[in-house]
């Protein structure tokens, strides 16, 4: 297995890495000879209101490139000042410090915001969160109390070693609250619902520099909007989130990898829409499947190829009610084996090392959200990824993800700002390519929408973009919702808490 993992990510891998060589200063490295940021005053001015253990980092400190270093750089915000906090007062004085001297601040964890939309954040005063990255777990068992700066992996490392599991993203590099603030899909989401619909209650530094706790109970409209428009409303220093018993049963989590032409495709996909089900016959809660659409030159040195996981929780193999229909395919490569949730992360390269968490190029997304896989639409975009330019082709990929959704329809839709309960399928293009390229920039952007629209229109539903992977040129109603009432309530608060566009680097109401 692990040769074969080698030999699906060693490109991407030896890509990325000769990328980052080729770097000469960190994706967010301001421009000095434009910069007009008095570094003394806002040493003197910020420094003594922080925590002992806070730091303040200018560009030329190795503080500074490790904190402000992103994932990728398209569409990155331009850091001037980089502030490690470590406790809930250090952020409330970092915000109100940005205010009064009339500068933009960012939050930052994971680094993995990649929307058109952060460009904006020009001479930003960045917020580092990645020292607030405690999980302490509650003695009933129930909840765990989690820092605002964790990683996805960290969350579920800090619960599994109590015996617990959580729902958490599938890329153990990002942060942990973005995800959430934007629904947050994951493997355990048909058990226990997303991201957000686990979040009992969260510390919220709102736009002026003050804090509230945002539950169910207290300013229950500001929870709301917090789960599934949460990058609008303020920074979360800490929140209570439900944990969940790791069932013996439940604990093995059986896979199985295949691989296909790409002359297959159709039916390939057309046996993906038979695993998925419907209101009479639903996916079951521990079926999963991730798809992506690549290039791997040892299977085939033309074409890209269909690389198709099956995961089954609660089992140490596939029912043959969804593999065999794959295996009829006659794949060109086949490999079963077991792991666990926690273990899963490294085989498919989405762990803190694996090859998706590098840095130093550039990614653009388009992604849609869907029933089931349009077809047509699905060559379409497989034809129109064979044949991108030079520049692209060799890393850019498609991937799918479909999860199970009992848990995620099981919460009453209209009870969170979240507004899609009801698709199956999340699909995304990654338009991979050298950073520092605006011709590049434009044209990865050409290519993803063109991906984009093909699917919307092949699948005969509205574009529905989920928030966590837009692009930044969605309507407002792809991100949040069609329905009228939505955008009124999260436009109103919206008002009544961040007036002035604060937050208003992701995905903005406003």
């Amino acid at each position: 297995m692990a040769a074969m993992i080698a030999s699906l990510s060693a490109g991407i891998v030896a890509w990325i890495l000769s990328a980052y060589r080729n770097l000469q200063i960190p994706t967010l490295s301001p421009n000095l000879e434009d910069c007009n940021t008095d570094w003394s005053n806002i040493a003197s001015g910020l420094g003594p209101r922080l925590s002992p253990n806070a730091s303040i980092y200018f560009p030329s400190s190795d503080g500074f490139k490790l904190a402000a270093y992103r994932w990728q750089a398209w569409s990155s915000p331009i850091i001037d000042v980089v502030v490690q906090v470590v406790t809930e007062s250090d952020v409330e004085q970092v915000v109100r410090y940005a205010n009064e001297i009339g500068k933009p601040f960012l939050a930052m964890s994971g680094g993995h915001g990649g929307i058109s939309t952060l460009k904006r954040a020009e001479g930003v005063l960045g917020i580092s969160m990645r020292a607030m990255n405690w999980v302490d777990v509650k003695e009933n068992g129930d909840t765990a109390r989690i820092g605002g700066g964790v990683l996805s992996g960290e969350l579920l490392s800090g619960v599994w070693e109590h015996g617990k599991e959580a729902v958490v993203g599938t890329c153990e590099c990002t942060g942990a609250v973005s995800p959430m603030l934007g629904g947050g899909h994951g493997w355990l989401q048909g058990h226990y619902g997303l991201m957000a619909d686990n979040l009992a209650s969260a510390r919220l530094v709102l736009a002026n520099g003050t804090t509230v706790t945002v539950s169910s109970v207290d300013n229950p409209d500001l929870f709301w909007a917090i789960r599934g428009a949460g990058h609008n409303f303020g920074i979360v220093t800490e929140f209570e989130y439900k944990i969940h018993d790791r069932k013996l049963e439940d604990e093995a989590l059986a896979y199985e990898l295949m691989m296909f032409k790409g002359e297959q495709l159709e039916e390939v996909y057309e046996v993906a829409n038979s695993m998925i089900g419907g209101n009479v016959n639903p996916q079951p809660v521990g079926l999963a499947h991730w798809t992506m659409i690549m290039r791997n030159a040892e299977i085939d040195p033309v074409d890209p190829i269909i690389v198709f996981y099956i995961l089954y929780q609660g089992s140490s193999s596939i029912p043959a009610t969804y593999s065999q229909k794959l295996r009829k395919l006659n794949p060109v490569f086949i490999q079963s084996d077991v792991t666990t949730v926690q273990g899963f992360a490294k085989i498919a390269g989405i762990d803190m090392d694996g090859p998706f968490c590098q840095t130093g190029i550039s990614v653009q997304r388009h992604p849609v959200s869907l029933f089931t896989y349009p077809i047509e639409g699905m060559r379409e975009s497989y034809n129109l990824i064979a044949s991108l330019p030079t520049p692209l082709k060799e890393l850019s990929i498609i991937i799918t993800e479909a999860y199970s959704l009992p848990g995620v329809q099981a919460v009453d839709s209209d009870s969170t700002a979240y507004p899609d309960r009801e698709g199956n399928l999340l699909i995304s293009d990654m338009i991979i390519y050298p950073p520092s390229d605006s011709d590049l920039d434009n044209l990865a952007h050409a290519q993803g929408s063109k991906i984009q629209s093909l699917l919307t229109n092949a699948s005969g539903r509205a574009l529905n973009a989920y928030v966590n992977y837009a692009s930044g040129v969605e309507s407002l109603e792809a991100i949040y919702g069609y329905e009228d009432w939505r955008l009124e309530k999260l436009r109103k608060l919206k008002m009544e808490y961040d007036p002035t566009g604060r937050f208003g680097y992701y995905a903005p109401i406003f």
